[in-house]
């Protein structure tokens, strides 16, 4: 058991599938008038409000309880006005949890841990999705809580200013405790943290597809509404040849409805002028048209994978932009998923259940379902979100020199100034979003 001090904060650090979620999770469930924040209460909350949908009943689209009855149906003693204002909640309280952007999610989840007002707080990955700006307002919310903090987290420097305290697991186990400049001091430590150098083998390519001449994308004033709010206003985007583009701004600008215009998944993309691959959306191209091309990375993604498969079958199934497999793969497709998987360092894991794995892990083996097909053009929303140190730096050199070496082209949608890729030719800043 982990005795934590007035003055302490500690932080679990760790690899991916050390086992960095099950003990923050055990410490809060052993600990008395604890609250826990993580990735996997959140998506549990998610599949709850996608359980109970009732669009098809109703005349409008069911946007699921709002941020309000979410925050009261786990505190009822406590007057929010503060706490959601500190949150930067407030213009969000009447908005439906399914129609949120992932950081507006993630500042929610932290809104119903701290309304139950524990004694310990226990945040697993706290930062992921919020943009820069929310970071650094939630960091120093944090460190002026009057509360005992467990912070498990990938990123190092998310905990600057916070942890006293390191914890370091490695598979499953803690194998060093102690204050923090001392256990990164520690040469166990840094072997952990060091990625080997050199470049990478990559495998070849399978393409049979040739595209048009011409942009990859075009938009003109494109203007996006949901809920009678303004998402995307009046915006003009082209995306030459040989450009990659990295999409940034604040939570709930619009980044992930912009993928969204992209790949058909977005209803608004027929009623604007949105060009892919030379295909007018709406002019009677099917979605897998332009899908076949795009390997794609999304927290909707990751929030919709949950058939009963195995790690390979998740891979393999980037061949068919499905979710699942429904028909016998080809060898060379199981082939490729299987040295995808290596690359990824995932290759162990290749017959383990998707859903058993932790969030990073699975994060992985969806880069890897992007990548398998060689695509022309690759969508990565926060493709990072969930990984440690290593494989984040893993995933950016990988994705360096596929796109160097001219074989596909990015668009990269971060929050993170530490997720730097020489690759990157122009950007694409949003504006901030009305709430």
């Amino acid at each position: 058991m982990l005795e934590v001090l007035d003055d302490q904060c500690w932080g679990i650090v760790g690899r991916n599938g050390s086992g960095k979620s099950t003990l923050a999770a055990q410490i809060a469930s052993d600990s008395v008038n604890s609250a826990l924040v993580s990735l996997e209460l959140e998506d549990g909350l998610l599949e709850r409000e996608l359980q109970e949908d009732d669009t098809d009943f109703i005349d409008k689209i069911d946007t699921g309880r709002t941020v309000r009855e979410l925050i009261l149906e786990v505190g009822q003693d406590r007057d929010i006005e503060t706490l959601v204002t500190e949150l930067g909640l407030v213009e969000l309280l009447d908005r439906g949890f399914r129609v949120l952007s992932t950081g507006e999610r993630r500042r929610l989840m932290i809104a119903r841990a701290l309304i139950q007002e524990p004694s310990i707080l226990v945040l697993d990955e706290p930062f992921d999705g919020l943009d820069v700006e929310f970071q650094q307002q939630l960091r120093e919310f944090l460190s002026a809580l009057n509360v005992r903090m467990i912070i498990a987290t990938n990123r190092l420097s998310d905990l600057d200013g916070l942890a006293t305290h390191f914890l370091c697991v490695d598979n499953r186990e803690v194998v060093l405790r102690g204050e923090r400049a001392e256990i990164e001091a520690n040469a166990t430590f840094q072997q952990l943290m060091t990625l080997p150098e050199g470049e990478i083998k990559l495998p070849e390519v399978i393409r049979d597809d040739v595209l048009r001449l011409g942009p990859l994308i075009e938009m003109k004033s494109v203007t996006v509404i949901h809920s009678g709010r303004e998402i995307l206003s009046r915006l003009d985007w082209i995306v030459d040849r040989g450009e990659n583009w990295k999409i940034s701004g604040p939570n709930g600008c619009g980044k992930s409805t912009l993928v969204n215009l992209v790949t058909g998944d977005h209803p608004q993309c027929y009623s604007n002028d949105v060009v892919v691959f030379g295909m007018q959306r709406g002019s009677g191209e099917s979605i897998w048209d332009v899908k076949k091309h795009i390997g794609i990375v999304s927290p909707l993604l990751h929030s919709q994978y949950r058939v009963g498969v195995n790690s390979l079958s998740v891979v393999v199934s980037g061949f068919y932009d499905s979710v699942g497999i429904y028909r016998s793969p080809q060898p060379e497709h199981v082939e490729l998923a299987k040295q995808w998987l290596d690359i990824m360092n995932m290759a162990d894991c290749a017959h383990q259940a998707f859903r058993s794995l932790s969030f990073g892990q699975q994060r992985l083996v969806l880069i890897a379902r992007a990548l398998v097909k060689g695509p022309q053009l690759l969508i990565l929303d926060e493709p990072c979100q969930g990984l440690d140190r290593l494989n984040r730096a893993l995933v950016l050199k990988v994705l360096d020199q596929i796109v160097m070496a001219g074989k596909t082209q990015l668009i990269y949608i971060t929050h993170e100034a530490e997720d730097h890729l020489e690759c990157v030719t122009h950007e694409l800043r949003l504006g901030d979003a009305s709430g």
